[in-house]
């Protein structure tokens, strides 16, 4: 899937296969959504794309934006340039390596992110702090590991 121009994803669940890219300049906004990346699919968000997208609030899906099919292949998801984003839910990639590079921004969003490796690079910034939203924290170990 190719989000170019100005896209607005009814509430529901997206099941993609064959990748979600979100082009430069893109505009896409959504609420109520959850999107499964179905096998090693990866998501793509490039520089300058405006994404304001939140997860549903009650429902088997509440509070998951973003969805990695447990069984694919080892892959990587890359939230990337200088994008603009509000994602309010939980990015849950298990098998993939998630890169936030360039100065990417959550722009006071609630994200919460499990994957099995993450990359910081640049300015990126996002806001973890959903408790006003009525989601939990997740749970995680107390310490930070540099890998090279």
């Amino acid at each position: 899937m190719s989000l170019s121009g100005n896209v607005t994803l009814q509430p529901g669940v997206y099941v993609v296969q064959g990748g979600m890219k979100v082009n430069a300049n893109a505009v896409v906004a959504g609420s109520g959504v959850t999107i499964f990346m179905a096998g090693s699919n990866t998501v793509s968000m490039n520089g300058n794309a405006k994404v304001t997208l939140s997860a549903p609030t009650s429902g088997a899906y509440s509070g998951v934006l973003f969805y990695g099919d447990r069984t694919g292949t080892a892959a990587q998801s890359t939230f990337n340039g200088t994008a603009d984003s509000l994602l309010t839910g939980a990015i849950y990639f298990p098998r993939q390596q998630v890169n936030y590079l360039g100065n990417f921004s959550g722009n006071g969003g609630c994200t919460q992110v499990v994957a099995d490796t993450i990359q910081w690079s640049g300015s990126t910034t996002i806001k973890q702090n959903c408790k006003g939203l009525g989601m939990d924290d997740i749970p995680a170990a107390l310490s930070v590991q540099l890998v090279e």
